[in-house]
């Protein structure tokens, strides 16, 4: 029988996308940074965080920093990032969250007991922005287990996802017209389609707080890049 254990020594890029329009932002995202580099000791992070503010005024722990320019799409930032991956392993995140000790070696170790493509983290605390109903079936998930599956919020986290490189270069470059929402709803159907395997892990434990971002999208393109996304979403879907 071949026994299965928390991985050591590995490297994983982690790709954080952030608008530093202020200290607030920055202090977020820069703690976000910290707790994930103090989450493991046996494992290490390489950070790619892809900037949208040419303000240079501050500064970052990051390994690379990716310089966004022009009318921001989300997925156009991630496949900037992509060209600057090394590992094996690719996490997304937003850059509004905490990340809790040994969330990846946990995250790591259930995905390879359940043979899975991709994974996302549990987040243990309630979210802003996500319903009341989602929020208790996220909470009321026992520990130590797998929950397979594709629903956004539920089981495929947009705020936060763990990929094989081998499975990522797949499905790259991300379609750049679905600039915010939907990109989940997307990202799910597509590894669903494709015959791989997702699960939230529920013992692996990331805060995330939810939609501390919104404040420094302006008022006029707030509907463009959420509710008016969604014909963009179906028509790519309903030609499948």
């Amino acid at each position: 029988m071949q026994f299965i254990v928390p991985p050591i020594g590995e490297v994983c890029d982690v790709i954080i996308l952030t608008n530093t329009v202020d200290k607030d932002v920055f202090d977020m995202t820069e703690n976000a940074i910290q707790s994930l580099r103090h989450s493991e000791s046996q494992n290490k992070f390489r950070v790619i965080l892809v900037e949208s503010n040419q303000d240079n005024s501050f500064s970052y722990t990051a390994d690379i920093i990716v310089k966004y320019t022009g009318e921001f799409s989300y997925n156009k930032a991630l496949n900037m990032a992509f060209e600057n991956l090394q590992s094996d392993w690719v996490y997304v995140s937003n850059n509004d969250v905490i990340f809790q000790q040994n969330w990846y070696s946990t995250l790591r170790y259930y995905m390879d007991i359940f043979d899975l493509d991709s994974a996302s983290p549990r987040c243990p605390t309630p979210q802003q922005g996500t319903t009341q109903m989602a929020q208790q079936m996220i909470l009321g998930y026992p520990e130590c287990s797998v929950i397979l599956g594709f629903q956004p919020i539920i089981h495929f986290c947009g705020w936060g996802w763990l990929m094989k490189r081998s499975v990522l270069e797949l499905i790259r470059p991300f379609p750049e017209d679905l600039k915010f929402w939907f990109q989940d709803n997307h990202m799910a159907l597509l590894l669903q389609s494709m015959g791989k395997k997702h699960g939230c892990v529920t013992s692996s434990h990331v805060i995330h707080f939810g939609q501390r971002s919104y404040r420094i999208i302006k008022p006029e393109e707030l509907h463009s890049m959420t509710h008016g996304l969604l014909d963009t979403f179906k028509e790519k879907w309903e030609s499948q």
